[in-house]
């Protein structure tokens, strides 16, 4: 993952110049980089994995670290900040983050995976609020506010194309789970907590999601799913779920040729490009 995001964040600074690094104090350079999301003015915001645990932002060439303490939260031994309680800084805490997501209104949000938690970056004053998530793992809270809801490793959480609604992979309850930013209000609409390949057709809440690790939404409400222990890419729509990549479930090499019979094995990520291509 490093060693494909480095390339891709020299070249967004620059073609021909180096990328100016502004420490804040004790920060150091960048460390496991595991995803990244552009906002409207083009400047690219990320997150680090384990050791380091933070949020930065790329503009004009620089890297500038936003969000987040040094070194990992258990090493630190610090405490899972209060659900919805603002904070500085430094003390914002977070533990193996996996992927970032912006909204239209410019607000960023960062999975808090190991900590089991959403939480939301303000573009302007960079304080963190949490969206979702209590910070202990498990599985509860549907149909009630997103901070009160459990989770068992939320691996993203992905805006929908309009702006209204989040969809997490929670793949440590293989569900797929998904919140009204209106509301805050929370629910599941694909998988039963089992591991496992749905079949075609199967109503999505009666459905095993095995490993749900990525999710992504289409102009026309399709959630498209990513199941790294299923080895495939599954469709979820009025409340039914089907297949797309890899039926069978088996895993095997990265293949051409229909969909519905190209293997994968331990596929991790799932993303939609502007022309609604399923990459």
């Amino acid at each position: 993952m490093l060693s494909r995001l480095i390339p891709l964040l020299v070249c967004v600074a620059s073609a021909s110049a180096a990328i100016e690094v502004v420490k804040l104090p004790g920060a150091e350079d960048l460390h496991e980089p595991f995803s990244i999301a552009f906002d409207a003015k083009g400047d690219a915001y990320g997150v680090e994995f384990q050791p380091a645990n933070r949020i930065f932002k790329l503009h004009d060439g620089k890297l500038e670290y936003v969000s987040g303490v040094k070194w990992n939260s258990a090493a630190k031994g610090a405490k899972v900040p209060a659900p919805a309680k603002l904070l500085d800084l430094s003390p914002a805490v977070y533990n193996g983050m996996h992927d970032i997501s912006i909204a239209p209104d410019g607000s960023i949000y960062a999975s808090d995976s190991f900590q089991h938690r959403i939480v939301r970056l303000d573009p302007k004053t960079h304080a963190t609020t949490v969206l979702a998530g209590t910070g202990k793992a498990g599985f509860a809270g549907d149909g009630g506010p997103a901070d009160q809801a459990q989770f068992n490793i939320p691996m993203c959480g992905v805006i929908d194309p309009t702006g209204k609604f989040m969809v997490i992979a929670d793949i440590g309850n293989n569900r797929v789970r998904r919140i009204d930013l209106a509301t805050k209000t929370i629910t599941t609409i694909a998988g039963n907590g089992k591991k496992g390949v749905p079949k075609d057709g199967e109503k999505a809440l009666e459905a095993p999601m095995g490993d749900a690790r990525a999710a992504c939404t289409a102009q026309d409400g399709t959630v498209y799913v990513l199941l790294r222990g299923g080895n495939a890419l599954a469709a979820v729509k009025d409340g039914k779920v089907n297949v797309v990549v890899n039926k069978a479930g088996k895993p095997g090499p990265a293949t051409d040729g229909p969909a519905a019979e190209a293997t994968m094995r331990g596929p991790k990520y799932v993303t939609m490009d502007a022309k609604g291509n399923v990459l």
